[in-house]
């Protein structure tokens, strides 16, 4: 869909594949010679994966990172020809269609190890260093080394990794989980150093210290234009601004003081109060939590948001915008002239994170691909 095509839709997403790319890029050129994974599970962190996946692949990532065997599946058949990593357990049932779309898998555990190896995938080994869910512990990687070898010797141990738990927030743990990965390392053929990749840096590890980068990385939402709000002197500057959402104007009333608003009459107009309904609700992904929270933007000017979030609709106080009309488009999330509603801001307000704001966009609003022609390069 393009932007001249929104004419008729009453709320839709805007991604700036330009800002993707340029994301990607200042990724590449800090992290190198280390290579790109990047995470595209979650329909691509709700901007859509195939489109994501294809915008990257010339910038030859050493995988695409998916969470789900019918993700990877999903970007074979659109076409996507780069390397595609199953991050989560796969069921039995699942290995036939790894090996029929050529997906690789992650062993989470022991048994996953097992199953992986039997189906003959390649495998990314999981250490746990302290996330607690999943992951082969030193012990277990001791006990297997001999197994793990003959993996290595047969080229079907495709790297070995770790996840950070705290690496935006406690700079000590972060340290202490890298050093804890390393130690496994030092136990494998080649003291781990290059004999297979590693991996073990998200965006936040990204952005905080170069030695995390080790062989691989696996940026997330920092692609998508989150964590703008992280101080920027850091390894990595702010990303651009990915995602926006829009929605039309369906109505603008004027309701006498004391008129009661959405569900539960949460709010009561304190004077004459010209509202607008816009056409986005909770079904869309805009958080029930952020009810009479925050903004929305017309003509770049605020509107607050009053009475609660509604499945399709929202109430928003346009009294000082007197040119306000049905058709008119609303800016939830993005830039409008001069003023804009930051990620973070929305995740905020709404008592969760970027991520969760992001993922949580409804399918029924169409995404809008922008900054696609020859000169976003």
């Amino acid at each position: 869909m393009t932007l001249e095509q929104t004419k008729g839709q009453r709320a839709w997403v805007e991604v700036n594949v330009h800002a993707l790319r340029e994301n990607a890029r200042m990724v590449a050129r800090v992290v190198s010679p280390a290579g790109l994974i990047p995470m595209v599970k979650a329909n691509g962190y709700g901007l859509g994966a195939v489109e994501v996946a294809r915008a990257l692949e010339d910038m030859d990532p050493f995988a695409f990172g998916v969470a789900t065997v019918e993700e990877g599946v999903e970007l074979r058949l659109a076409g996507v020809s780069a390397r595609i990593i199953v991050f989560a357990a796969c069921g039995v049932a699942d290995t036939t269609a790894m090996i029929d779309h050529r997906l690789e898998g992650s062993a989470m555990g022991a048994a996953g190890l097992d199953l992986l190896a039997a189906a003959d995938v390649p495998i990314h080994l999981e250490v746990e260093t302290g996330m607690g869910r999943a992951g082969l512990g030193a012990r277990e990687v001791a006990d297997r080394s001999r197994e793990i070898e003959d993996l290595m010797a047969a080229g079907r141990l495709a790297s070995i990794y770790s996840h950070f738990h705290s690496a935006r927030t406690n700079p000590a743990a972060t340290d202490s989980q890298f050093h804890d990965f390393g130690r496994v390392l030092e136990g494998l053929p080649g003291d781990g150093t290059g004999a297979i990749p590693r991996h073990i840096a998200n965006s936040d590890a990204i952005r905080s210290k170069r030695q995390y980068h080790l062989d691989l990385v696996r940026p997330g939402l920092y692609l998508y234009g989150g964590g703008r709000e992280v101080d920027p002197s850091g390894v990595l500057p702010r990303p651009e601004a990915v995602a926006s959402i829009r929605a039309r104007v369906l109505e603008v009333r004027v309701l006498p003081s004391g008129s009661t608003v959405s569900y539960g009459a949460t709010y009561v107009t304190k004077r004459a109060t010209r509202l607008a309904t816009l056409s986005i609700g909770y079904a869309d992904g805009l958080p029930w939590a952020g009810s009479n929270a925050g903004h929305v933007l017309i003509a770049g000017q605020p509107a607050p948001i009053r009475g609660r979030v509604c499945m399709d609709l929202i109430c928003v106080d346009v009294t000082g915008l007197s040119r306000v009309k049905p058709g008119d488009v609303a800016t939830v999330l993005g830039s409008d002239g001069s003023e804009a509603i930051e990620l973070s801001e929305l995740a905020a307000r709404s008592g969760t994170i970027e991520y969760e704001v992001l993922t949580g966009l409804g399918r029924r609003l169409p995404r809008v691909y922008t900054g696609t022609g020859s000169g976003s390069g």
